[in-house]
């Protein structure tokens, strides 16, 4: 007989993701009838006290754990008071997962639309060789709408570059001022505030370098010298339908956590520097020794912010190549967001 797995499912949103979090909860609740039947589900979404109500109101469907905190929306995205308050309602939904007894954690981000099979693949790879993975991460396209989470990376550099400068088109006068920062900066006699000054002004010259032609397609350069490249499309290119990789880092939009890593998510001493989900892979679960991966066989939608749009918001809708020489390979395209609802 097969032993009942307790599953905890984590959410969180403010006010301003409410809209996206009514159809998130909707494939939330396919994803959890679709898994196996020996699951004892307990969803837990984590808001402000303005939007508890309406909360409940579309959860009611659930077996549900509603924690609404003190808190006001501030700061831009992907900048340090947000990430901050980010990871504060993760933690608190984190704990009360914990609390619970689950056996398994799995976070589901408000603006995340999972797939039907996203939770029944993600147990399936837990299971994978007796457990060789801790954390199965579904994958699903960036807020920038660019690359598709998951790749390369090291502790100094959580996710590695898809190009190094050497491997990009830099016009002469930039490459000259990267180059008399760098002598700047190794200079032994250098001040503090001189370091610190250079240090930034580096940071503003590999921005632009960033933005720089690659010298040839991801193809030609490995040709020429194979390198562990950051985001999927560069890293493991062709990847989709039928394919689960070994990942160095991992979002926490459609994430399921064993029990060793559910235990290691915690914040202590995260800063706001970076995002909170590199945070926990790289100061939390890497330490530990813990292995992620990420999932393309099936794969996530991404709600994002749009001001061209009339509700703000649009739908990367991700999807497999259905023909030709790349199918199965990993696509989305941009579409208007509607609730449905």
């Amino acid at each position: 007989m097969a032993i009942t797995k307790k599953i905890a499912t984590v959410v969180v949103a403010t006010k301003s993701y409410l809209d996206p979090l009514e159809v998130c909860l909707r494939r939330i609740k396919c994803a959890m009838d679709y898994a196996p039947e020996d699951i004892e589900h307990k969803l837990i979404v984590v808001t402000d006290k303005d939007s508890k109500k309406k909360i409940e109101k579309i959860t009611e469907v659930f077996d549900t754990d509603i924690l609404s905190i003190n808190l006001e929306e501030s700061g831009e995205h992907y900048k340090q008071d947000r990430q901050i308050l980010i990871a504060t309602l993760q933690s608190v939904g984190f704990d009360r997962a914990r609390n619970w007894g689950c056996d398994l954690l799995w976070s589901v981000e408000a603006d995340v639309l999972v797939p039907h099979n996203a939770l029944s693949v993600s147990l399936d790879m837990l299971r994978f060789d007796d457990g060789y993975y801790d954390v199965a991460f579904v994958t699903y396209p960036s807020q920038g709408g660019g690359s598709f989470l998951g790749g390369y990376g090291s502790y100094t550099h959580p996710i590695a570059e898809d190009f190094l400068p050497e491997e990009r088109i830099i016009p002469s006068k930039l490459k000259l001022l990267m180059k008399s920062c760098e002598k700047k900066l190794k200079n032994k006699d250098i001040s503090r505030d001189s370091f610190e000054k250079e240090n930034k002004r580096m940071a503003r010259i590999h921005q632009k370098i960033k933005n720089c032609p690659p010298k040839g397609n991801v193809f030609e350069l490995n040709a020429k010298g194979w390198r562990r490249r950051g985001w999927l499309d560069h890293s493991h290119v062709g990847t989709g339908r039928g394919a689960v990789i070994e990942t160095d880092w991992t979002g926490l939009g459609c994430t399921l956590m064993s029990k060793k890593a559910a235990s290691l998510a915690h914040f202590d001493g995260y800063d706001g520097g970076g995002t909170q989900d590199l945070y926990l892979n790289w100061r939390k679960w890497h330490p530990a020794g813990l292995r992620f991966c990420c999932i393309t066989h099936t794969v996530c939608d991404h709600v994002v912010r749009d001001d061209n749009s009339e509700n703000g918001l649009t739908t990367l809708k991700a999807y497999h190549e259905t023909e030709g020489e790349t199918k199965g390979h990993l696509r989305y395209k941009r579409t208007p967001f509607h609730k449905f609802i």
